[in-house]
């Protein structure tokens, strides 16, 4: 398992994969293998979040994220499964599109449930609500290509903490991300193109 750890980190950095992306950037829906499944392998288990971002007006964007986690805990034999809610307004003062300079802020709620053969906390449920400004950047390294590199502050307001050790596992204080955003209809586009110039030089 830690072997695998190193490879499944650089494999992560690239596994943010949206499913579906407009020409002009006015939505993103996005599965996030990164946060929630690299805290999952480093517990012994496994998670995947989904994300969507949607334009609402020229430069504000609202993203909702969705999130499951399943991972041991410092409890022997007591596992931890979890979903998270959260949304987010973005504002992007240098585009009118899902890219560039972004400002965000917003929030969420993360619900925990423990389970297993080991010695359960007295309340086998916790909940937390946290706050979180970041500040990021997307920028295209191709056409069909966008690095999104972001930071913020994870703030928890409330937290049930019948499991102390809750909050390390939910990445709170500074945090810094790096995802990969693959076009998949940039590529589809650049595909049909040179498709039809081959087909141009054919007739030719």
């Amino acid at each position: 398992m830690k072997r695998t750890v190193p490879i499944m980190v650089i494999m992560l950095l690239l596994c943010s994969l949206p499913c579906r992306a407009q020409e002009e950037l006015d939505n993103l829906f996005t599965l996030d293998f990164l946060s929630y499944t690299l805290t999952g392998l480093l517990h012994q288990g496994w998670g995947i979040g989904l994300n969507y971002e949607k334009k609402l007006f020229d430069f504000l964007s609202v993203k909702g994220t969705v999130g499951h986690m399943t991972f041991l805990t410092g409890i022997k034999d007591v596992y931890n499964t979890s979903v998270s809610l959260s949304a987010f307004f973005n504002y992007y003062p240098l585009s009118n599109g899902l890219d560039k300079l972004y400002v965000s802020a917003g929030g969420g709620t993360d619900f925990m449930n423990y389970f297993g053969k080991g010695e359960l906390p007295p309340t086998e449920q916790d909940t937390l609500i946290h706050v979180t400004p970041r500040l990021g950047w997307k920028f295209r390294v191709k056409d069909f290509l966008m690095i999104d590199v972001a930071a913020g502050y994870k703030f928890i307001i409330f937290d049930t903490e019948n499991y102390h050790g809750i909050k390390d596992y939910v990445s709170t204080g500074f945090r810094v991300g790096l995802s990969c955003v693959l076009l998949f209809n940039e590529l589809k586009i650049n595909k049909s193109k040179r498709e039809n110039d081959n087909n141009q030089a054919s007739a030719e």
